[in-house]
C-alpha cells in the first residue's frame, strides 16, 4: 500500500516470487551430498516497493549436473550450463501462463556461490541475485 493507494504486482512477477520459494523442499541434515542455504533477491525494473529476500535451503547431489545448483521451478528449463573454471552461465526458460526466459552468470568461491539471472517476459523485465553457501549435508532426491 502506497499512499492510501494498492500498488499491483504483475502477473508475471509473482511466478518469479513462487520461483525462489519453491525451488527448495525440506531435506536432512546429514548425507553424502552438499546442503546449500540459498538467498534470492528480487529486482523488479520499474516496481517502486521491491520484494525482500527469500532464504532457503536446497539438497544438490554431489558429483550432479552443474545446471542442479540453479533454483527454478518445475515448469522451468536450465539449458547450455557451461562452467569454466569457477564461473557457470547458463540459459533458462519458463513455460506456461507466466512464460519469461532468461540468462544467469554464477561464480564460485570456496563453499558457495554468487550470480545473477535475469529474466524477460513479455511485461517486464526482472533480476535475481542469489547467494548460495554450503552449510552442511543431505541425502538428494
Amino acid at each position: 500500500m502506497r499512499n492510501g493507494k494498492t500498488t499491483k504486482m504483475p502477473g508475471c512477477a509473482w511466478a518469479v516470487a513462487a520461483l525462489a520459494l519453491a525451488f527448495a523442499p525440506a531435506v536432512p541434515a546429514q548425507g553424502a551430498d552438499d546442503l546449500y542455504e540459498v538467498t534470492v533477491k528480487m529486482e523488479v525494473t520499474g516496481m517502486p516497493m521491491q520484494m525482500p529476500a527469500t532464504t532457503q535451503r536446497t539438497c544438490v547431489k554431489k558429483g550432479g549436473n552443474d545446471a542442479d545448483i540453479v533454483p527454478h521451478q518445475d515448469n522451468c528449463k536450465v539449458t547450455d550450463a557451461k562452467r569454466v573454471g569457477n564461473r557457470l552461465t547458463f540459459a533458462i526458460a519458463c513455460t506456461g501462463r507466466d512464460a519469461m526466459s532468461g540468462t544467469g552468470d554464477f561464480t564460485f568461491a570456496g563453499d558457495g556461490y554468487d550470480g545473477r539471472i535475469r529474466f524477460k517476459s513479455q511485461e517486464m523485465e526482472m533480476a535475481q541475485a542469489i547467494t548460495g553457501r554450503r552449510v552442511g549435508g543431505c541425502t538428494a532426491r
